[in-house]
C-alpha cells in the first residue's frame, strides 16, 4: 500500500464515503474489511478510488511529518473525484475532463465560464440553474452526453432540470 510518486512515498488512508478519516497510515500489510463501516456515522470505509480502485493516498512517509493529515478530494492516479468531494470539486472535475478532449478552443473557454459561473454561485434558483446547465449542453456536444459526465452531472443537476434538458 505504499505508493511512490513525485519522489515522496505516501502511506494508504482508510476514509468514509462522507469523508471521515479512519486512518491515514496504512502498511502493505495492513488490510482493511470490505463491509467497515465508518464510527462517527456508520458510513462504508474506503481504501480505494471508486473509479480505478487505487489505493486512497494518505500520510507522506518521512522521518518527522508534523502536519495533520488532510484527506485528497481526488484520486492521485486517476485524478476522479472521492465520493466525500465537494459541489466545488465536482465541477473542478468536468472541467479537468473538458481540458483533455479534442475540442474548438472557443468552445472549451466558453463551457469553462459556464462551469465556473456555476462553482461559484453561492446557490442559483432552478431557472438560472437550468440556464447555465442548457448552454453548456448546447456548446458542449457529447462531452455532456459522455458517462464519465453523467455520472457527475447526476450528483450535480437536480433530477427535474436533468429531465428538462435530456441530459
Amino acid at each position: 500500500m505504499e505508493f511512490r510518486h513525485n519522489r515522496s512515498y505516501y502511506r494508504a488512508a482508510a476514509v468514509c464515503r462522507r469523508g471521515h478519516v479512519a486512518s491515514s497510515t496504512l502498511s502493505p500489510t495492513d488490510s482493511y474489511p470490505n463491509d467497515s463501516k465508518c464510527v462517527d456515522c456508520g458510513a462504508l470505509i474506503l481504501i480505494g478510488c471508486t473509479n480505478c480502485q487505487t489505493r486512497i493516498r494518505g500520510k507522506q512517509l518521512q522521518v518527522y511529518n508534523p502536519y495533520r493529515f488532510a484527506r485528497p478530494s481526488f484520486c492521485d492516479y486517476c485524478g476522479a473525484a472521492h465520493p466525500w468531494a465537494s459541489r466545488e470539486e465536482r465541477i473542478y472535475e468536468l472541467e479537468n475532463i473538458l481540458d483533455e478532449e479534442d475540442r474548438d478552443e472557443a468552445d472549451r473557454v466558453f463551457i469553462h465560464d459556464q462551469l465556473r459561473g456555476l462553482r461559484e454561485s453561492g446557490g442559483l434558483d432552478e431557472r438560472a440553474e437550468r440556464q447555465l446547465w442548457a448552454q453548456i449542453r448546447d456548446r458542449s456536444g457529447k462531452f455532456i452526453q459522455s458517462e464519465p459526465v453523467k455520472k457527475i452531472a447526476e450528483t450535480l443537476i437536480t433530477a427535474a432540470v436533468r429531465n428538462q434538458l435530456g441530459i
